[in-house]
C-alpha cells in the first residue's frame, strides 16, 4: 500500500465495486472526471467489475483511501510506452464529499512517485476539459504543465470544450516533491 499524508492507494478490491457503481453512474461524477455527457456512462455492476477487476495488462487501476480506510476514489495509468518509459494517468474523487480538499492532489503526489521511482518512468500525462479548472489547479500542484491544447475535443453537455493536455517529467517532480515517501512537500 502507498501512502501520502491524506490518502493511502492500493489494488481495486471486489468490496470496492458497489461504491464504484454508483460513483461512474453518478452524473456529477461522470461530468468532472472525463466531461463526457452523463448518460453516456449508465454502467452495470458486472461492467464496473470487469472494468476495474480485469487483469488487463493495458491498465493498471487503484483505490483511493483516506485516512480511516474509506474509500474515495481511484487512481490508475495506461498507455505504458516502455521504450519512452511514460504513461498517461487518471484520477477520480468518486466520493463528493472530499472534492476541493487536497485529496486528488495528495493521491497524484504518491502515485506519480511510485511511477517515477519505483516504475522509473521519465514522463507522465493526462487531459481534462477546459472548464474543469479545480482538476487543472490541482494537476499544476503536482508538477503538471498544460503542453498543448485540443480545439473543440469534447463535447460537454451540448457544448463543444477544448481538451487540455498535461505532461510532467520525473527530474521536474523530483525536484518539487522528493524521492522519498514519508518526506512529501504538499
Amino acid at each position: 500500500m502507498l501512502k501520502g499524508q491524506k490518502t493511502a492507494i492500493r489494488p481495486v478490491e471486489e468490496d470496492d465495486i458497489d461504491e464504484l457503481y454508483e460513483w461512474y453512474n453518478d452524473p456529477d461524477v461522470n461530468l468532472w472526471s472525463s466531461g463526457a455527457w452523463p448518460l453516456n456512462s449508465l454502467l452495470s455492476k458486472d461492467q464496473i467489475a470487469v472494468k476495474f477487476l480485469d487483469e488487463s495488462p493495458d491498465i493498471y487501476r487503484y483505490s483511493i483511501l483516506d485516512d480511516n480506510k474509506q474509500l474515495i476514489g481511484t487512481i490508475g495509468f495506461k498507455e505504458v510506452n516502455i521504450p519512452a518509459r511514460s504513461a498517461a494517468i487518471y484520477v477520480v474523487i468518486g466520493k463528493k464529499s472530499y472534492w476541493g480538499k487536497g485529496y486528488g492532489t495528495d493521491a497524484l503526489i504518491v502515485f506519480a512517485r511510485f511511477l517515477f521511482t519505483q516504475w522509473n518512468l521519465h514522463r507522465i500525462s493526462l487531459d481534462t476539459w477546459d472548464e474543469n479548472t479545480r482538476a487543472i489547479k490541482s494537476y499544476e500542484k503536482v508538477g503538471f504543465k498544460i503542453e498543448g491544447r485540443q480545439r473543440e475535443a469534447r463535447y460537454v453537455l451540448g457544448n463543444y470544450h477544448d481538451a487540455i493536455l498535461m505532461g510532467l517529467l520525473r527530474d521536474e517532480f523530483l525536484a518539487l516533491h522528493g524521492i522519498c515517501f514519508h518526506c512529501q512537500k504538499v
